[in-house]
């Protein structure tokens, strides 16, 4: 490896001891070499440290790190570029693979074409088996020049924010405000980037993504897996917002709502004209329009929230006065002495 890599991988990962090796395996087989590899572990439970540990004493190109508590995603995410050394910058998951010739494809449309701020292959599904589900094949106009287009179709088509896990110029990174800790800030941060420049798609399946139990889309919110009465048991936009930040497990968030926050301020980002930035806040009503049933439920949900907390107050409150009463030493009786 050369002085300075070309590309730096951020891979976070909590508890991905089940994925991990082969996620590992297939980074390190890339046909392209001059990378770094930056392992951010969220003070996993499971084998996960010993597997990157091992994998860090065989190969020089990894940096392993491990946080002494679970920060949730967005902090991992923000801590894998804040390590980022390199000219491009790629997002990797415990759970994903990378065919051999992923970064050598990216990178060869990214030096061709300085333009270009992000560049990805299609995608294939698989289960937490390995067994094919699908091919992705989910067309966006993100090669547009228009970034109009580009930022409509990256706002209004509900697509899976796969493109985030390829490469991106680290300097059109540094050019936005560092990752939220929020439902779909992955999606923001791409709408985000098409205002900015354009995307290439690699005509070739070279990602491998895995659909799993374990998964964040999968995980519900504390206050949905206890007993007792519910306002809602729904949580929302997936995944849920503790799983990006467990310190919100009981803070009254309200996603969709965020999330047009976001996008309206994502509008300010990129060297575009007057005309283009009104067209953008424009493009923000058929996404109200399209999302408005979904924000009247967060506030269902910020309703059932505060329910769950006051539950979990008077339930703690409880506990401790019962803890308190039988810890209380009692003296001997009258006929004891």
């Amino acid at each position: 490896m050369s002085a300075k890599p070309l590309v730096s991988i951020g891979l976070m990962v909590y508890n991905g001891g089940r994925f991990l090796r082969g996620t590992l395996d297939s980074l390190l087989s890339q046909t392209f070499t001059n990378f770094e590899l930056i392992i951010s572990d969220n003070c996993s439970t499971d084998d996960t440290s010993a597997i990157c540990v091992e994998y860090a004493q065989r190969d020089a190109r990894i940096r392993y790190y491990r946080a002494e508590r679970n920060m949730g995603a967005g902090w991992n995410t923000r801590k894998v570029l804040s390590l980022a050394t390199a000219k491009y910058f790629k997002l990797a998951a415990h759970d994903d693979r990378c065919e051999p010739r992923f970064l050598e494809r990216c990178i060869e449309a990214l030096e061709r074409d300085p333009s270009l701020v992000l560049a990805y292959p299609k995608a294939r599904i698989v289960n937490e088996n390995g067994v094919f589900v699908e091919n992705y094949d989910w067309p966006l106009r993100t090669s547009s020049h228009d970034p109009k287009v580009r930022f409509y179709d990256l706002l209004l088509n509900d697509h899976l924010c796969l493109q985030f896990f390829g490469v991106i110029r680290l300097a059109a990174l540094h050019k936005l405000p560092p990752p939220g800790s929020y439902v779909n800030s992955d999606g923001v941060i791409l709408a985000q980037l098409g205002l900015l420049g354009a995307f290439y798609e690699v005509p070739e399946i070279l990602f491998i993504s895995t659909r799993h139990g374990g998964q964040s889309s999968k995980t519900p919110p504390a206050r949905v897996k206890v007993k007792g009465f519910r306002l809602t048991r729904r949580h929302g936009t997936l995944p849920c917002p503790e799983w990006w930040d467990p310190s919100t497990a009981k803070a009254i968030t309200f996603p969709e709502w965020r999330q047009l926050r976001e996008y309206f301020l994502s509008v300010g980002y990129g060297d575009l004209r007057l005309s283009q930035r009104l067209r953008c806040y424009l493009m923000l009503l058929p996404w109200i329009s399209k999302h408005f049933r979904r924000m009247m439920k967060d506030v269902v949900i910020a309703a059932d929230q505060l329910l769950y907390n006051l539950q979990a107050s008077r339930s703690a409150s409880k506990q401790a006065s019962v803890t308190a009463g039988n810890s209380v030493s009692i003296g001997p009786t009258a006929s004891e002495e």
